[in-house]
């Protein structure tokens, strides 16, 4: 039966992915998602490549995982060309419409036509699920890696990169009304806004940076505003009330991109305030919001969270031996050693000195304690590197408390605090854990 598919299908796969581009295009919820010249100098040719490949049949296990093999390929370009699931969903109907179709005017028997159809709705579905499988997969690893970028961007880098696009900005517009002013204005002198460093960055790092937010969006049409502008300014340079209001216009658009620019670079060095600049941890700004938020998630769900209050033992003398600046080296591995002995759900703050906090999701008692003592333990056993010839060893004493359900879930981070001078008291590099009553974790 595979071979009648063949037979039938292959030959007039053409047929069947012209019909198929050509609806997807005419789709108006559909036909944005694919750019016209692409899907007739590209996309219709890979379908096309696709569909006879699919309906060959593989005799061997080798043919059949060769054949798997290419459809998951298939799937990675597709995702590649951002074809969003639906567009995949309604393309592999269209597609089994017209397969059918062929079928039904074939000269198959009842009997082989029956088999045929459902033979044909087997593969295709089967396809189709994978396809979308690849694509889903790829778009969730896309958008982790998008995240990880967005996470090595500093708010302050970013904030520095807007600070300089609002002055090469302003010192364009300014350089183009004196320009105009003077009578030595050059159409080629001012190529479109969108090639210059402000368009350029808005068109390449801004969706990268400044993802899903509506500022990006008002750039990108400011941007547009200030092009359509320019060209006006180029076709209306010796009318004079014309080239007024051009002028006015384009610095108006101008002056609201500035502003706009102003805005996100405020908010990044905010956003900073609440990072530790030796550390990057969070520091105390972020931590009612925090607290509050895992405070309310517990009491929902009835769970529970834990505190970690750490301080390093004798950190003073570190610093009266090596110094200040080697003191913040070891600052900064601390910092790094407690984010990689933590989970992904869990929070770490520094507090201020060789103070830190980690706050622990969705434990009882005794798993905070235990990750608690791994952490101490790891750390005894650490070599700080202060330079290239010289380690150091240190240890920590640990707090430990838990979220009670108590609405003032400041008596928390108080009573791991308590536990920690208590550690500190029984001889440091211990963990001690607060008295305190708990109901049993939900």
């Amino acid at each position: 039966m595979f071979g009648h598919l063949t037979e039938i299908v292959v030959p007039r796969s053409h047929e069947v992915i012209d019909y198929c581009c050509e609806m997807l295009l005419d789709n108006s919820d559909l036909a944005g998602a694919v750019d016209k010249v692409v899907a007739n100098k590209y996309l219709k040719t890979m379908m096309v490549d696709w569909l006879n490949k699919t309906f060959v049949y593989c005799a061997t296990i080798e043919e059949r995982d060769a054949y798997f093999q290419y459809q998951i390929a298939e799937g990675h370009v597709y995702a590649c060309i951002d074809l969003p699931v639906s567009l995949v969903n309604y393309a592999m109907h269209l597609i089994k419409i017209r397969v059918f179709n062929l079928l039904k005017g074939s000269d198959l028997s009842r009997d082989e036509l029956s088999e045929a159809l459902i033979l044909a709705n087997q593969i295709l579905d089967w396809v189709n699920v994978l396809l979308i499988e690849i694509c889903q997969h790829d778009l969730l690893v896309n958008e982790k890696s998008s995240q990880s970028l967005k996470l090595h961007v500093s708010a302050q880098n970013l904030a520095f990169d807007c600070e300089r696009l609002r002055s090469s900005l302003s010192e364009w517009m300014r350089g183009l009304l004196l320009a105009v002013q003077q009578n030595r204005y050059d159409p080629c002198a001012y190529p479109t806004i969108r090639h210059s460093n402000f368009g350029l960055w808005i068109s390449h790092k801004g969706p990268l940076f400044l993802a899903d937010r509506v500022e990006l969006t008002v750039l990108d049409g400011l941007l547009n505003d200030i092009d359509d502008g320019v060209r006006q300014l180029n076709a209306s340079l010796h009318e004079g009330p014309v080239l007024a209001g051009i002028l006015k216009r384009l610095n108006e658009h101008v002056s609201h991109a500035v502003w706009v620019l102003g805005n996100i670079a405020n908010e990044m060095l905010n956003e900073e305030k609440g990072r530790d600049p030796l550390t990057r941890l969070y520091n105390r700004r972020y931590l009612d919001t925090i607290m509050r938020y895992e405070a309310t998630y517990n009491l929902k769900n009835g769970t529970r969270f834990g505190l970690l209050m750490i301080d390093i033992d004798f950190f003073k003398q570190i610093n009266d031996r090596y110094g200040h600046d080697n003191g913040d080296r070891v600052l900064a591995q601390l910092a790094e050693i407690l984010t990689q002995q933590v989970r992904a759900g869990d929070f770490v703050f520094r507090l201020g000195g060789e103070e830190f906090l980690v706050i622990l999701s969705d434990v009882d008692q005794a798993v905070t304690k235990k990750i608690g003592e791994k952490i101490r333990e790891f750390i005894e056993q650490y070599e700080f590197q202060i330079h290239d010839q010289c380690v150091l060893t240190l240890t920590v004493s640990i707090g430990v408390a838990i979220y009670d359900g108590h609405p003032d879930y400041n008596r928390t981070i108080k009573l791991s605090d308590a536990a920690l001078y208590q550690a500190k008291e029984n001889g440091r590099n211990r963990l001690v854990v607060a008295k305190q009553e708990v109901d049993a974790y939900a």
